[in-house]
């Protein structure tokens, strides 16, 4: 608070102001200490919580233009999508005997998971060390 200018805290002493609801506010002339029934009407009107009449809470959100987003991406999605996805390839696969180049293990690999040669392979406890 040490930065602010004398005009600043005005600006936002009046901001601030223009915020409170009349029955928030209360003038230098009234008593200080404020009865509870006050204060809980005070409470319930800053409140962002929304109580209907059956007593359930309102969910705003369903108000809110955000709550209708998804439904208006699946429908660009739709209407953007060139190609189907793309479906799972779960065809069984003939293991390769590999040689790690680097402690010599020997492994039976799926040959996808090879990108080079069979001579370029490393076995997972060699590939997380440096070097």
């Amino acid at each position: 608070m040490d930065n602010l200018s004398p005009d600043q805290i005005k600006q936002m002493i009046s901001m601030l102001q223009a915020m409170l609801t009349k029955d928030t506010i209360s003038e230098p002339n009234d008593e200080p200490a404020q009865s509870t029934q006050q204060q809980t009407n005070i409470i319930k009107t800053v409140s962002p919580r929304q109580v209907n009449k059956t007593g359930n809470l309102v969910n705003r959100f369903d108000e809110m233009m955000e709550s209708k987003l998804h439904q208006e991406d699946r429908a660009i999605d739709q209407a953007l999508s060139v190609h189907s996805p793309t479906p799972r390839n779960r065809r069984s696969f003939d293991p390769i005997n590999v040689v790690c180049r680097v402690c010599g293990r020997k492994d039976s690999v799926n040959p996808s998971m090879l990108s080079d040669s069979p001579s370029r392979y490393k076995c997972n406890s060699c590939a997380r060390s440096p070097g």
